[in-house]
């Protein structure tokens, strides 16, 4: 088997249990080293910066609604319709976690999905992102109307109410969600391609997702199969629609028995196999980057003035919570860049 020299940086967890690890290991024998033909490297960090200047390719996925930089990645993998030759792949990582029998109407037990619970509310962030904020202010709305049961971090009215399940947090939340009718789906972040598993859970959970975020998402789900806050003029227009739907029986299970995927192909990990091979086979031939060889200095200068621009906007908008995440995050990110800039200066 081919031997291939890789370095995997900026990742969570075990980098073997990583599918694109794995898809590699089918082909290559890989060998992992500070001196990689390929760096791999996601958005949880800034090890990659340390190989700036390295000659090898260096390959971008993300699973937060960060779009790549094709003048620091020679080829990346995300959420946003981009088109760029080769050197891109929009695989958003719930496509990885769907059910192609989701394209066939959902037969359920018509007195058992009736006789739940109402809505259901899991979140722990309400301070990241404008989503964030939405969706707690919207919960809060929707308690006027009935109770909702808040088992996470943020309004939370039910303490220790989920139980791992053989350790595993996320199955404990699955088998949660089975019990209500309706669960909150709000992204942290609203942006086109950009959805994340707040909206597949509650389709695996047998739950009708409220959803808010991607504006494009009716190109990947079928919209007769949940709530989406984008058809709707404002939350008052979505908790009507709600209300409606909980009070109406025929009209519930209509929408609950709704297949959630359109007829199309959706990429998979044969998509992903296809293009990392594709990648592999041309060798150690990174592309032309930073064109215009701007310092980091400069990179830095830029973005603090892009950072200032954003934070001026918001203000003038009365957005104050928003500005207080752009600083933070910007903030936290030019002290890492400022702190690379330093270490070389030494």
């Amino acid at each position: 088997m081919e031997r291939l020299k890789v370095k995997f940086v900026d990742f969570l967890g075990d980098i073997k249990d990583n599918l694109i690890y794995h898809l590699l290991s089918e082909q290559y024998e890989l060998e992992e080293t500070d001196t990689p033909d390929f760096l791999f490297y996601s958005n949880y960090g800034y090890q990659h910066k340390q190989y700036k200047d390295a000659h090898c390719v260096k390959i971008f996925y993300t699973s937060e609604n960060i779009v790549p930089d094709f003048n620091e990645c020679d080829y990346g993998i995300g959420f946003d319709y981009l088109s760029f030759g080769d050197r891109y792949l929009r695989l958003p990582f719930p496509y990885l976690l769907i059910d192609e029998a989701w394209k066939q109407p959902r037969p359920y037990d018509r007195t058992k999905a009736l006789n739940r619970k109402f809505c259901n509310f899991i979140y722990s962030n309400n301070f990241s992102g404008e989503g964030a904020h939405l969706r707690e202010e919207f919960a809060k709305r929707l308690m006027a109307y009935k109770h909702v049961d808040c088992p996470g971090k943020v309004l939370n009215n039910m303490k220790n109410a989920i139980e791992p399940r053989f350790g595993n947090w996320e199955a404990g939340k699955l088998e949660f969600m089975k019990n209500y009718k309706f669960s909150i789906a709000f992204e942290n972040s609203q942006s086109e391609g950009y959805f994340t598993e707040k909206l597949i859970h509650p389709f695996q959970a047998q739950s009708i997702p409220i959803y808010w975020g991607n504006p494009r998402i009716a190109e990947d789900f079928n919209t007769k199969a949940f709530i989406n806050c984008n058809d709707y003029e404002n939350l008052d227009a979505v908790i009507e629609k709600i209300k409606e739907l909980d009070n109406n029986d025929d009209l519930y299970m209509e929408m609950l028995t709704q297949p959630p995927l359109l007829n199309k192909k959706y990429p998979n990990a044969d998509d992903l196999r296809e293009f990392l091979l594709k990648i592999t086979a041309k060798g150690n031939k990174p592309y032309v980057k930073n064109p215009h060889n701007l310092s980091e200095e400069e990179l830095l200068r830029i973005e603090n003035k892009q950072l200032k621009a954003e934070v001026e906007s918001l203000l003038k908008q009365k957005k104050i919570p928003f500005v207080k995440t752009v600083v933070k995050h910007g903030c936290i990110k030019y002290y890492f860049l400022g702190i690379n800039i330093y270490k070389k200066k030494l």
